[in-house]
C-alpha cells in the first residue's frame, strides 16, 4: 500500500506537469463511461430490474402464438383451472376511468386503471400501505362488491394523502366505490412502464364500461399473470401450458384464438414490444464509443511514452524493474479513468433524472413513465467501468515499457527528429478509432433517414390543421352516447373557423384498436379455419373521410340515415377489398358476419396505416357509429386557426355540453401520435449522441496525431522550406500519415456499417447503410472530421521558419 501511494503521488504530479493532456483525458472519459452508465441505467430499470414483488422471478406473463399476450376471461379461466405449474394466476386488464374525488362536485379525472381478478394482489405477495386488498371472493359475482385500490401517488396527489382514506367513498364513472386500500409505493402492478392510478375488481368492469363482456370467449383484452410453484421451470411451465392449450383447442374448436401458450418474463407486455432488443443494440453501440475512447487515450498515452523515453531509460537504468514502471503507468491511467468515471456517474444521474421526470404520453394522457433513476446496481457498473477502461488504455504502452533501451534513451536525448515510416501501435489504435467513429456516425445517419422516411410514409389521413378531442360518455355516466355525441358535434360546429367535424370510437395508429375476423362470401362455418383474414376496425360518423382527409376511392361516405333500423353497410380499405374480392371494385358487394347475416360495402378508401409505421398494407373496415353506437367518443375538427385557439375553444364547447364529460385527450392530431413515433425518434436520438461523441473523440485523435507528428518533425520542416518546398509538399510530409490513417479508417467504418445493416434495422424503419444520402453524408462527415483536426497542425506546419529552427538547433 505504501509503494501504492507513492505511485499515486507520483501519477498526480505527472498530470500537473501535463494539464491539457489530463483534462483531454477526463473530459473524453466523461463523455465516453457517462454514455455506457446512462444507457446501462434504462437498460437495468427496464428490462433488468426485477419487478417490486417478493420472489419476482417466479412472476411470468402468458402468451399465445408468437407475442399475443390478450387473453379472454373464460380463457383465463380455462387456463387457470386446467395448469399445473401455476401456484396462482391472475388477470389485469388497463381501462380508462373516471375518478371523482369528494370535493369534486362529481367532475371525474379521467385516469387508467387495471381491472383486475380478486386474486391479483395475493399472487404478487404485495402488502397495502394502507387498508387491506381484494380477495377471490370479488370474483364470484358480477357487479358485486364495489372496491377500489388507490396508487400510491394517486392517493398522495389527488386525495393529499390522507390516511382516513380507507372506507371512504368515491366515484368511478358515477358509480360509488369504496377504497379499500391503498397500494405501497413503487408499485404499479405487473408491467414496467405503465403507471396506474386506481384498481377495481374485473367484474365490475360491466358496470364500469357499460357492457358485459366477461362470458365472450372472442373478446380478448386481458393479460394473465400467474407466479409458477417453486422449483418449476420456465421449460417444465411452458410443457404443462402445452397441453392445456392443446385441450382448449380441442375443446373449443370454433375458436380463432392461437392456443400455442407459453410464458415471458412479466414487465414489458410479455416482450410483445422489443425494449430488450433495442435497449442491447444501443448498449453495443455505446460501448464502441468506450472503445473509441480507450483508443483514442492509448494513442495519446503511447505519444507520451514516447516522449517519456529518456525518464524511462534513466529508471531502468538505477534499478525500476519493468513491472515497476508498467505499474506506475496503469496506476496513473486507473486514476485518471475514477476520475472520469466519477464525473460520468455524476452526469449520467442527472440526465436519468431528467429521464425519470419525463412524461412522454402527457400529450395523450397514457400513463406511461420511465422511471429509471440509478440506484447501486448502476454505481457499480460505473465504477467496474471506469477501472476496466483504465486498465485497458493503460496498458496500451506496456510494450514500450517492456523494450525500453537504457543505453539507447541516454543516448538519443528526449526526443528525435526522426519519424519511423513504419505502421506504429499508435497509428493502428487510431484508425481503430476512425474505423468505429465511421460505423457510429454511419449509424446516426442511417437513423435519421430511417426517421424522415418514417415521418414522411403515406398514413392515410392527414393530421395536419385537426384537433383531436377524446371523452368517453359512460365515465360521466350516460346510457345512451347517441345524444351526447351529437349535442358535443353540434356545439363544436358552431366554433367560428371550423371547416369540418367527424365522430370516431377511436382513430388509426391510436392505442385503442380493434379488429374483427372477415370471413369469405358463401361462409357458413364461422370459425379459425373458414376466417379469410384479420381486420382492423373503426367505427365512425358522417364526414370522418373528409375531415379525416383520407380520400373516399369510390362509393358512397356514412349519413344519417345508416342507423340501427337500415341495412348493415360498411367502407372498407383498398387491401380489404383485394383481399376478400379479389378487386378493388367492390361497391355493392356483401360479406357475411354471422350466419343469416350480411354487410354490403358501400365505398372504398385508400389504404393507410393503422397500427405501426412499418406495417404492411392490412385490411381495415369503418362501420357507422350511427349504426353501431359506441360510448368511446373521438372528435376531429378541421380548422385552419392555430391550435393555441382551437384548444380552448373546444375545451369550452364541451364543458358547455356537460362539465363532467371528463376529457381524455385535447390535441392536435399530429401530437397524439407522439407515441407511434417515439421507437424511432429515440433511436435517432440515441444513435445522433453517440454518433457526436465520436466524432469528437476522431477529432481529439487525429488533431493529436497531426499536432505530435508536427512538433517532432519542425526542423525536418524547416529545412524542407529552406531547400524550396513548395506549401503542398510540406503539408504532404507533416500530414500525410493521418490523411492516410483517415482514409483506411474510413473505409473500415463503412464495411462495418454494410455489417450492421441487420441490427440497425431491427432498431428503426428501413434502416440501411447503402443508401446514397447516407453514404455521400459519412464521407463528407469524415472529411470534415479531417479538416477540422488537420486545421492548426496544418497552419503551424506551414509556419515553420528555417532560420529560427536551425538557430535554435
Amino acid at each position: 500500500m505504501r509503494t501504492l501511494f507513492a505511485d499515486l503521488q507520483y501519477a498526480i504530479r505527472q498530470l500537473r506537469r501535463s494539464p491539457v493532456f489530463a483534462i483531454t483525458a477526463v473530459l473524453t472519459l466523461t463523455m465516453a463511461i457517462g454514455a455506457n452508465v446512462v444507457v446501462f441505467g434504462v437498460m437495468n430499470a427496464i428490462v433488468l430490474h426485477p419487478l417490486p414483488v417478493p420472489d419476482s422471478r417466479q412472476v411470468y406473463s402468458l402468451t399465445s402464438g408468437t407475442t399475443d399476450t390478450s387473453f379472454s376471461y373464460p380463457d383465463y379461466e380455462n387456463i387457470r383451472d386446467g395448469n399445473k405449474a401455476f401456484s396462482d394466476l391472475a388477470v389485469a386488464r388497463i381501462a380508462l376511468i373516471g375518478l371523482a374525488s369528494p370535493g369534486r362536485d362529481g367532475i371525474a379525472q379521467p385516469v387508467f386503471g387495471y381491472e383486475v381478478s380478486g386474486n391479483y394482489f395475493r399472487m404478487l405477495g404485495v402488502r397495502p400501505e394502507l387498508g387491506t386488498f381484494f380477495t377471490p371472493g370479488e370474483d364470484t359475482k358480477v357487479n358485486g362488491e364495489p372496491y377500489a385500490v388507490l396508487s400510491y401517488d394517486q392517493w398522495r396527489t389527488q386525495f393529499g394523502g390522507d390516511r382516513n382514506i380507507v372506507g371512504k367513498t368515491v366515484k368511478i364513472n358515477k358509480y360509488p366505490f369504496v377504497v379499500v386500500g391503498v397500494a405501497p409505493r413503487h408499485f404499479n402492478g405487473t408491467e414496467r412502464i405503465i403507471w396506474p392510478a386506481v384498481w377495481v375488481p374485473v367484474h365490475d368492469a360491466p358496470e364500469i364500461e357499460g357492457w358485459n363482456w366477461l362470458g365472450e370467449r372472442r373478446n380478448r383484452n386481458e393479460w394473465i399473470v400467474g407466479r409458477v410453484r417453486p422449483g418449476v421451470t420456465a421449460a417444465q411451465t411452458n410443457a404443462d401450458l402445452a397441453n392445456v392449450g392443446s385441450q382448449l383447442a380441442r375443446q373449443h374448436p370454433g375458436d380463432d384464438k392461437d392456443m400455442r401458450l407459453r410464458v415471458s418474463p412479466a414487465g414489458m407486455f410479455a416482450d410483445a414490444i422489443p425494449a430488450r432488443a433495442f435497449l442491447t443494440g444501443i448498449m453495443l453501440m455505446a460501448m464502441l464509443v468506450l472503445f473509441a475512447a480507450c483508443a483514442n487515450l492509448g494513442g495519446l498515452f503511447t505519444a507520451r511514452m514516447a516522449d517519456r523515453a529518456r525518464e524511462l531509460g534513466i529508471r531502468v537504468a538505477i534499478g525500476a524493474s519493468r513491472v515497476r514502471l508498467l505499474r506506475q503507468l496503469v496506476t496513473e491511467s486507473v486514476f485518471l479513468a475514477l476520475i472520469g468515471g466519477a464525473a460520468a456517474t455524476v452526469l449520467a444521474a442527472v440526465l436519468l433524472h431528467l429521464l425519470s421526470v419525463w412524461r412522454p404520453g402527457a400529450s395523450f394522457n397514457f400513463p406511461v413513465e420511465f422511471l429509471v433513476d440509478p440506484d447501486p446496481m448502476v454505481y457499480l457498473f460505473a465504477v467496474l467501468l471506469a477501472l476496466f477502461t483504465g486498465m485497458l488504455f493503460g496498458i496500451l504502452p506496456a510494450r514500450q515499457v517492456w523494450r525500453t533501451d537504457p543505453n539507447h534513451a541516454l543516448k538519443s536525448g528526449a526526443a528525435g527528429d526522426v519519424v519511423s515510416r513504419r505502421i506504429s501501435l499508435r497509428d493502428l489504435l487510431l484508425v481503430v478509432q476512425l474505423a468505429l467513429c465511421c460505423l457510429l456516425v454511419t449509424s446516426s445517419l442511417v437513423a435519421l433517414r430511417g426517421l424522415v422516411r418514417t415521418m414522411g410514409v403515406p398514413l392515410g389521413f392527414q393530421p395536419d390543421h385537426v384537433t383531436f378531442a377524446m371523452t368517453d360518455t359512460n365515465l360521466a355516466g350516460y346510457k345512451d352516447s347517441a345524444p351526447v355525441q351529437q349535442r358535443l358535434l353540434d356545439a363544436v360546429r358552431r366554433i367560428p373557423g371550423v371547416e369540418s367535424v367527424a365522430l370516431a370510437n377511436t382513430t388509426p395508429l391510436f392505442q385503442n384498436r380493434s379488429t374483427t375476423s372477415i370471413y369469405p362470401p358463401g361462409a357458413t362455418d364461422f370459425n379459425t379455419s373458414s376466417r379469410k383474414f384479420e381486420a382492423c376496425l373503426y367505427s365512425v360518423g358522417p364526414g370522418y373521410f373528409q375531415t379525416a382527409g383520407t380520400r373516399l376511392l369510390s362509393g358512397r361516405d356514412f349519413t344519417a340515415h345508416d342507423d340501427a333500423n337500415a341495412p348493415s353497410v360498411a367502407i372498407v380499405n383498398e387491401a380489404f377489398a383485394k383481399q376478400l374480392f379479389g378487386t378493388v371494385n367492390a361497391v355493392g358487394k356483401t360479406y357475411p358476419t354471422a350466419p343469416g347475416k350480411f354487410t354490403q360495402v358501400i365505398g372504398i378508401v385508400e389504404d393507410g396505416k393503422y397500427g405501426t409505421l412499418t406495417e404492411d398494407p392490412t385490411p381495415a373496415v369503418f362501420h357507422s357509429i350511427v349504426q353501431e353506437p359506441n360510448n368511446s367518443t373521438t372528435l376531429l375538427i378541421r380548422s385552419l386557426r392555430p391550435s393555441s385557439e382551437m384548444i380552448p375553444a373546444v375545451r369550452r364547447a364541451i364543458a358547455g355540453v356537460d362539465p363532467a364529460l371528463p376529457i381524455f385527450s385535447l390535441v392536435p392530431w399530429r401530437d397524439s401520435l407522439a407515441f407511434v413515433t417515439f421507437p424511432a425518434r429515440a433511436a435517432t436520438v440515441a444513435l445522433g449522441v453517440l454518433g457526436a461523441l465520436a466524432m469528437m473523440l476522431a477529432i481529439t485523435g487525429i488533431f493529436g496525431l497531426a499536432s505530435y507528428t508536427v512538433s517532432r518533425r519542425m526542423r525536418e520542416l524547416g529545412i524542407r522550406v529552406a531547400l524550396g518546398a513548395q506549401n503542398r509538399h510540406v503539408l504532404r510530409a507533416a500530414l500525410g500519415r493521418s490523411v492516410l490513417l483517415l482514409g483506411i479508417g474510413s473505409i473500415a467504418g463503412l464495411a462495418l456499417g454494410f455489417a450492421a445493416s441487420r441490427v440497425l434495422a431491427s432498431m428503426v424503419y428501413e434502416a440501411t447503410a447503402s443508401d446514397p444520402l447516407v453514404i455521400l453524408g459519412v464521407v463528407a462527415t469524415m472529411a470534415g472530421i479531417g479538416l477540422v483536426s488537420a486545421a492548426w497542425p496544418a497552419r503551424r506546419a506551414l509556419s515553420a521558419e528555417p532560420a529560427m529552427l536551425l538557430r535554435e538547433e
